[in-house]
């Protein structure tokens, strides 16, 4: 199992940046690893909702089958995904309240498969400046950002 865990601050309200990564519809505009999504998206979302989307990480492609998992308007929403060769992907973000503006946090968890073991650090560390970006680009979509 391997992990990647980011976070940043946004000049956004942390309503405005609830809004934002909350809507499963705007994932496309920030998330360096989206490649589509594969089902219909729900306009509402709460815990046992279910979406599949196309993951892209260096070349390698999968469809992964998410359900929400903890659903705290307008805290945390937390997925978790599985894919073809036993690959599992457990999403977790975080919006919190950070002086004037907000701090997003997004955790990733990455097993099963060959993910286990070595061959899934190195993927950690491969997609950790994916998921950087990632929450970087969500930031920005709102105002000005500042990493951790």
């Amino acid at each position: 199992m391997a992990g990647v865990d980011v976070g940043i601050r946004s000049d956004m309200t942390p309503d405005a940046a609830w809004k934002l990564a909350s809507d499963l519809g705007r994932f496309s505009e920030w998330m360096t690893i989206f490649g589509g999504w594969k089902s219909e998206v729900p306009d509402e979302i709460h815990e046992g909702t279910e979406v599949s989307s196309l993951i892209k990480v260096k070349g390698f492609r999968n469809i992964i089958h998410w359900t929400v998992t903890d659903y705290e308007e307008p805290e945390k929403i937390s997925l978790s995904g599985k894919g073809r060769g036993g690959v599992r992907i457990d999403l977790t973000m975080r919006v919190s309240e950070d002086g004037a503006g907000s701090h997003f946090d997004l955790n990733a968890t990455l097993s099963g498969g060959l993910l286990n073991g070595p061959v899934g650090r190195l993927v950690a560390r491969v997609i950790e400046s994916d998921v950087r970006q990632s929450i970087e680009n969500l930031a920005e979509l709102g105002g000005s950002a500042q990493g951790r």
